[in-house]
Order: structure tokens, then sequence, then C-alpha cells
């Protein structure tokens, strides 16, 4: 869960508008239909920073700007290379066809388009978006209104198949609320039970941990004294707490245990400069009593740095093996488990040193 406000972005990461070295009018719309490379190892990467961002000639801030991407544009990327960061979390920036942009800036993303199921178990499978982004509509037809733009990565249960005038197959991507919206069969990954089964199951549960490094950005899974699992996590960014003068991040401090887990969850909140409204968010592990959690994040790649609302955002990949490794274990369907106090789940103990 992230906060979008300018000022709040610019204060996190350090940056000033004479840092970023480029400014950007307003937000270009992406031309529909716009064809993107497409196959399992083809890089890409969809701008996910809100004000676009500049293809820089050499991987430094003060390299000259070749040209402007704006948010959703899609860029095939082609190596990663170590240069001079915009912020100093992270020195890591992508290389493409005609310059490099700041890794953060590009949330990776592939083309893999499906070929659409013909049948569908009753009470449902779980899905990917598997391309860059999809419009999901209102009806199962390509004119309809636009309910949400799907983004790569994000988890949905295919719960209806339907077939349009044109003869596409058309999946209904369900969520928790009651929005009803439709997305081509092709757009969606179906996830298969196997891809949850529990990571090291023969592991005495109680030797499992999870422990966040708050001033690092960081969390490691222990089996006991061994670190079996590490990466960096976005925590929750310092803002005034409810009586208007205490600076609270939202993420709970010290040892708590998961207690609810989902494989995908439609989160909204927030206020009117600093909402969020993320459908599919996936793989998401709730440990804490005010709503913190574990889970994949679409949103942004600016992992090493304070950013959301005080839930630990994860890569996507990162999110799915912790919520594999952890306990309670979720059944596929319905694809969520809540555990009492008596019955508690893997630790995630928060550290926030200094």
């Amino acid at each position: 869960m992230t906060m979008f406000s300018r000022r709040a972005f610019l204060k996190l990461t350090g940056l000033t508008a004479a840092s970023l070295a480029v400014r950007f009018p307003g937000e270009r719309q992406p031309a529909p239909g716009a064809p993107w490379p497409s196959g399992p190892e083809v890089r890409l990467g969809r701008v996910a920073w809100p004000w676009g961002v500049g293809v820089f000639s050499r991987p430094q801030p003060t390299a000259k700007v070749l040209r402007n991407l704006y948010p959703e544009d899609v860029a095939q990327i082609f190596r990663d290379v170590v240069g001079r960061g915009l912020a100093n979390h992270t020195h890591v920036w992508n290389e493409i066809e005609d310059g490099y942009v700041y890794a953060p800036y590009l949330q990776p993303v592939k083309n893999i388009p499906q070929t659409p199921l013909t049948t569908l178990p009753g009470k449902g499978v779980w899905g990917e978006v598997c391309v860059p982004y999809v419009d999901a509509r209102a009806k199962p037809e390509a004119k309809a209104p636009r309910v949400y733009r799907l983004y790569y990565s994000s988890v949905f249960l295919i719960k209806e198949l339907h077939k349009a005038a044109d003869g596409s197959t058309w999946y209904r991507a369900g969520t928790e609320t009651d929005v009803v919206m439709y997305v081509p069969g092709e757009t969606l990954r179906v996830i298969a039970a196997e891809e949850l089964a529990p990571l090291a199951p023969t592991v005495d549960p109680g030797a499992k941990q999870i422990v966040v490094d708050v001033n690092e950005q960081a969390l490691s899974a222990f089996e006991g004294q061994i670190e079996v699992f590490r990466a960096r996590i976005s925590s929750g960014a310092l803002y005034f707490g409810e009586d208007g003068h205490t600076l609270t991040s939202g993420t709970p401090q010290g040892p708590h245990s998961i207690w609810q887990k989902r494989i995908a969850r439609h989160m909204q909140g927030g206020t009117r400069d600093a909402g969020f409204d993320l459908p599919g968010v996936g793989w998401v592990s709730y440990f804490g009593s005010n709503g913190a959690a574990l889970h994949s994040t679409y949103w942004h790649n600016d992992f090493g740095v304070p950013k959301s609302h005080g839930c630990l955002n994860c890569r996507p990949e990162d999110a799915k093996w912790l919520f594999r490794w952890t306990q309670p274990v979720v059944p596929y369907v319905p694809g969520d488990i809540t555990v009492n106090w008596d019955n508690h789940g893997t630790v995630v103990d928060v550290k926030i040193e200094g």
C-alpha cells in the first residue's frame, strides 16, 4: 500500500526536482493496442513512476537526457548496468535500445499471452496477469467501459468464462469487492495448485522465522539459525499519526505472528491526497493488528526505501516464495485462511535499530 503524492515520493527518496534532471508537463496516454515484444526470455519494463522518466545517454544523473518515457510506456530491457543512482539506495540502471533508465522507475514485466481455457472448474481457478497491462471492462467485450487497468503479476480468481460476439474468450476477474470486470482470456496465466505447494514442509514450523531490518530495508527468512532467503523490501514511510504530531511508519515493531493469508486482495484505503485502490495484490500475509502485511507489489520497483502505509512491499517473486514458505498453509480454494491466536503462524520480527 503506497502513498502517491509527489511531495511524499521526493521526501522519501531524498530527491529534489533539480536532481531528477527532467520535468514532465503531463501524463500521455499510451497508444491503444501498442505491440510489445513477447516471449518468456524477453525482458520488458513498464514505466511505473507517476511523472515519467528520462532516457539518459549514460547510467548517471548528470548525463544527457535523450528523450522521455511517460507513465505506462513499455520498453525492452537488454541488460542491467551499475552506474550512479538518482538515489543512494540503488545504483542499478536498465539499458534499453537507445539509452539508460533508472531501474526503480520501471516495473519488470513480460508479455506472454496464453491460450484461453475452454472449461472452468466449478469454484474457479487463480490467474496472474501475464502481459504488461490489460484494461478490465465492465462487460466481456472490447468496447465496454474500462473499470480498472490491471498490471503484470497482479492476481485474480477466474470466476467465469464468456464468449464474445467475435468468438474471443473473456474471463471474469474476481476480487472481494462487488466490482464486476472482464479481461481477454489470453491476458491471464492460470496458476496451478502445484505452484502453491509449501516450501520446506519437513522443517519444524516453530523453527521458521522472518526477521525484518527496517534500517536496511531488507528481510531474511531463517530455519533455526540458518538464513535460507533474503530480499529487499519497502516498509512503512514516516507520516504524522492521528494526533497530528507523532511520526509513525505504520509498520509494527517487534515479533508478530502471521494470522491471515490470502492469495490475492483488493486493497483500498488512505486519504484523498494519499489514497490507494489496488486490485489483485498477490501473496498477502497479514502479521500486524493494524493490517500490516507482507505482499506483492506491482506499482513500484523502488525497493530498499520506505514507501508504504505500513505493509512490507515485496517483489512479486519474493512475496510468493514467502507465502509458500510460511505458516499457515493456504488451500488453493478458497485461497485464504485465518488462524486464531492459539495457533500462531510464522513469526515476523520487525527490528528498528537506532
